[in-house]
Formats: C-alpha cells, sequence, structure tokens
C-alpha cells in the first residue's frame, strides 16, 4: 500500500511527461486517485508551494523552482566537480553530462554545453534512459549483483536491457565487462552521431553515486585516442569520488 508522501509525489510525477499544466480530472486519471482524493491532494500541494493553480489547470510550483535554487548552491556533487567539469570541456572541446542515482532513475544534474557543439536535450533533470548510452550503463554495472538482478527482473521486457543480454547471464556478463573496464562507450544510442564516454562517481563504501560522461560528435571524439578519452574521464571521475569523501 503506497504511503500518503508517495501518494502526494505521484500527483507531481503526473507532470512527468512534459505536460505544462494539467486539469484536475487529469491528475486523478494519472495517479489512479478518486476524484474528492485527488482534490484533496492538490489543495496540499498548492498550500505548499509545489503546485500553483493557472487559468488552463495546475502547474509546478515556485517552491520547487526555490528547492532547485537550493540543491544547485549547496549540492556537495555539482561543488566538488564544478572546476574538473570546466576543465575536461576545455581541454576537450566535448560537452559534459554529470547525471546521478536514485531508485531505477539516472537524472542529469548538470549539462555543460560546449559552443563548437549543438546543444542537446540534456539539461539539469532530464531522466536517462536506463539500460542505453553509457551514462546509465556504467552505473548499472557498479550496482551489487543482487540490485541489478532485481533491476533485471523488473524490466524483463525493455528491448533496451535485452539489448545488453537477453537473459540474466549475458546480461550480467555484458556490465561485468563495463566495470572491469572501469568505463563505457555509446554511439548513436540517445543521438544520431553522437558518442559518450563514462566514468562511474561513487559514494560511501563503495555505492555508485552517479556517472560522469564527456558527449561529442562522432568525428570529433574518434579524432581523440580512447585511452586518452578514458583516463581523462576516469581521473576526474574518481577525484569527484575522492572530494566527496573528504
Amino acid at each position: 500500500m503506497q504511503s500518503r508522501l508517495n501518494r502526494l509525489l505521484a500527483v507531481l510525477d503526473a507532470f512527468a511527461d512534459g505536460s505544462p499544466t494539467l486539469s484536475a480530472e487529469q491528475i486523478c486519471t494519472r495517479t489512479g486517485n478518486p476524484i474528492a482524493t485527488g482534490y484533496r491532494h492538490i489543495r496540499e500541494l498548492c498550500d505548499a508551494g509545489l503546485l500553483v493553480r493557472l487559468p488552463h489547470g495546475y502547474a509546478p510550483g515556485p517552491r520547487i523552482i526555490e528547492w532547485d535554487c537550493m540543491v544547485r548552491d549547496n549540492d556537495p556533487l555539482l561543488a566538488a566537480s564544478r572546476e574538473l567539469v570546466n576543465q575536461l570541456v576545455a581541454d576537450t572541446g566535448l560537452e559534459l553530462l554529470l547525471s546521478q542515482l536514485y531508485g531505477e532513475r539516472v537524472v542529469n544534474v548538470h549539462y555543460e554545453h560546449s559552443a563548437p557543439n549543438e546543444p542537446l536535450a540534456l539539461g539539469r533533470g532530464r531522466v536517462m534512459p536506463l539500460f542505453r548510452g553509457s551514462t546509465s550503463r556504467v552505473i548499472l554495472a557498479e550496482m551489487p549483483a543482487r540490485q541489478l538482478r532485481r533491476v533485471f527482473d523488473a524490466h524483463l521486457q525493455d528491448t533496451d536491457a535485452q539489448a545488453i543480454g537477453g537473459d540474466w547471464k549475458q546480461f550480467s556478463k555484458a556490465l561485468a565487462a563495463v566495470r572491469r573496464r572501469g568505463y563505457e562507450v555509446s554511439s548513436g544510442e540517445l543521438y544520431p552521431g553522437r558518442m559518450g564516454i563514462a566514468a562511474p562517481i561513487f559514494a560511501d563504501k563503495g555505492r555508485v553515486l552517479g556517472s560522469l560522461t564527456l558527449i561529442g560528435a562522432a568525428a570529433r571524439l574518434q579524432a581523440f585516442r580512447e585511452d586518452f578519452l578514458s583516463s581523462h574521464v576516469l581521473a576526474a571521475a574518481r577525484e569527484i569520488t575522492r572530494r566527496l569523501a573528504t
């Protein structure tokens, strides 16, 4: 049975598809709540500033923006990585993505655009595909086996998961290879003609926290040696991990 907090959060999750506004009826349909319950949750969230009522429905409220500002100013991951991000982008002319894991979601916390490249829709708050692209796969590779098995079992019909491995043995073997290598490379999985090379970032006791990814046009990435880029990405990710621990 869902907790009250989860039911309230489900109202906010109703906007996850990018809808700018939703009517109360649409929110109730998406959350599966009866109208009376849905209206009560909406009213509470409006009172808390997490929703705002507009002429055409409800939208995420200003308190979310306030919280985002608080996180930007105080997030230890951003603080530990800021100068490293700037240096990597300056040294390579590539773009950089800093992403963090929570539950089964990989969420971008920072996207550093580089002028020679066309901007990508990878900004702060964007949820990445769980099984597609180096950003997420390098995180999956560092999950404990029991947790990874739960993720695999929950997504047996996901074609992106099947592309990694059609059964548990193949799936775990493919990710074990990523873990041994320490980084992951992907090409054209999220954007045609774009490549990414990612390394994991860790929190306490070796728990995977997220990843750091260099992104660029395939032709530009291929102009570098893979060992050059991988060593830079790995060094930056390890330094962020070290700073988080101090």
